[in-house]
């Protein structure tokens, strides 16, 4: 009887001690990331601002990024309806002009990320030229990979660096570059 005491003293003591290692290493397992607070910024200005009225968008001079699926340059559907009001806008006043600045995610070379961040932003410029608005008045700029949103390299932080920003400007060409 005492040596069926031991053994259950012993293998109680092994379970102990297991259930113990079990926790310690569950806590030292990585977590999950918490979604950047920088995806969730853009997320909620965007949806602010596309929905505004060309006259809203004049007075506050806000436009929302267009985002991109990964390795493509067509503009995305949803695109079209703001890019028609963007239109609007410059063709109602012809003092204002458009800043496009292209960016990348953080995959590819250096080189590919400068093509397809200035030709995302090309297609936008050509789109709202074909909407009577004179190309000189658009001007784009291809960052890369340069400037992320965020670091987060979920495909869902990588959607937010692939985008095109839409910035109104009165200001001559000659006092912005």
């Amino acid at each position: 009887m005492n040596l069926r005491v031991f053994l259950v003293a012993i293998l109680t003591c092994g379970m102990l001690v297991g259930c113990y290692r079990r926790q310690k290493d569950e806590d030292t397992i990585p977590r999950v990331a918490q979604r950047d607070p920088a995806i969730e910024v853009q997320a909620r200005n965007n949806a602010a601002l596309y929905n505004q009225t060309p006259a809203r968008m004049y007075k506050t001079k806000k436009l929302p990024s267009i985002t991109y699926e990964f390795d493509s340059v067509r503009p995305p559907e949803y695109a079209y309806e703001l890019l028609d009001k963007v239109a609007t806008v410059m063709n109602e006043h012809e003092s204002i002009h458009l800043i496009m600045e292209g960016h990348a995610d953080l995959i590819g070379t250096d080189e590919y990320n400068y093509w397809i961040s200035g030709a995302r932003a090309a297609a936008l410029k050509s789109y709202i030229v074909s909407r009577g608005v004179a190309a000189d008045r658009i001007r784009i700029h291809a960052y890369g990979k340069e400037r992320p949103i965020t670091l987060d390299t979920s495909s869902e932080g990588r959607r937010a660096n692939r985008r095109v920003e839409l910035q109104f400007t009165n200001r001559e060409w000659k006092a912005i570059f």
